[in-house]
C-alpha cells in the first residue's frame, strides 16, 4: 500500500510540474525530456551592473560587427565598465534557466550556457564567456540576478577583461563561433542561431524586480 501511494504520488507531482501548477512567482516549472523541471522566465536583465546595465556598455565587439580577431562576424556583445578596471566583477544570470554548460575551452577561457524556457513554451540560450571564475555547475537550476561568474581575461589572459556575451535560439556547442573550416558564415546563416542580445532583452524586461534568491509565496 506505501509503494502505491507513493507512486500515486509521484505521478501527481510529475503531472503539476508539467502543467506548470508549481508556481515561481505566479510563472512555473517545465520539465525536459532530462526530467528536470526548469523555471519558466520571468523576464529578462542585463547581464552586468544592476538590473538595467548601468555604469556599463558594449566598449568592444557590438552583435554582427566584423571582428578582425576572428576573421569573422561578432555573434555577441563585448561588456566593460565605462570606467574599466573590471576585472573580477560580478556577471548574473540574465533569466532564470537551466545551466547546461560549465566549463573551460582553450578558445574562449571559462564559459557558462544557461537554457531558459520562455513563455511560450520556446527555447534560447545565454553564452557567458571569458569568465575568471566560475559559479555554477552544469544540470543547476538559476535564477535572474543570481551571479554566476566573475569578469576576467580569457584562455591564458589573451584578452583585455571583459564579458564576451551571447544570446543563441538553438543549443550549440558552449564554444560555438559562426565559422567552419576557416570561412566565416555571412549573415543570414549566422541569424539562424544567434540574436542580438541587447535589444531581444531590453524588449523581455521583468515586470516587477524580485531579487534571488527567490521568495516563497
Amino acid at each position: 500500500m506505501r509503494i502505491l501511494i507513493a507512486v500515486i504520488l509521484s505521478v501527481i507531482v510529475f503531472f503539476l510540474l508539467v502543467d506548470g501548477a508549481v508556481d515561481y512567482k505566479g510563472k512555473g516549472y517545465i520539465v525536459g525530456p532530462d526530467g528536470i523541471a526548469r523555471p519558466v522566465v520571468d523576464g529578462f536583465d542585463f547581464p552586468v551592473g544592476n538590473r538595467d546595465g548601468d555604469g556599463w556598455g558594449i566598449t568592444g565587439y557590438a552583435f554582427l560587427e566584423w571582428s578582425y580577431h576572428s576573421n569573422s562576424w561578432h555573434p555577441g556583445e563585448d561588456w566593460n565598465t565605462v570606467e574599466g578596471n573590471d576585472f573580477g566583477l560580478p556577471v548574473y544570470a540574465v533569466a532564470n534557466g537551466l545551466v547546461v554548460d560549465s566549463l573551460w575551452n582553450r578558445a574562449m577561457g571559462n564559459i557558462v550556457q544557461i537554457e531558459h524556457v520562455l513563455e511560450d513554451g520556446s527555447y534560447i540560450y545565454s553564452q557567458y564567456a571569458h569568465l575568471n571564475e566560475r559559479y555554477v555547475e552544469q544540470k543547476e537550476i538559476v535564477y535572474r540576478r543570481q551571479i554566476i561568474g566573475t569578469i576576467g581575461t580569457g584562455p591564458y589572459r589573451r584578452f583585455a577583461p571583459h564579458l564576451h556575451f551571447e544570446l543563441r535560439t538553438a543549443p550549440l556547442a558552449a564554444n560555438a563561433w559562426p565559422r567552419v573550416g576557416g570561412q566565416a558564415f555571412d549573415l543570414d546563416e549566422l541569424l539562424k542561431y544567434w540574436i542580438n542580445p541587447s535589444e531581444f532583452i531590453a524588449q523581455r524586461r521583468p515586470g516587477t524586480y524580485s531579487p534571488y534568491p527567490p521568495r516563497s509565496h
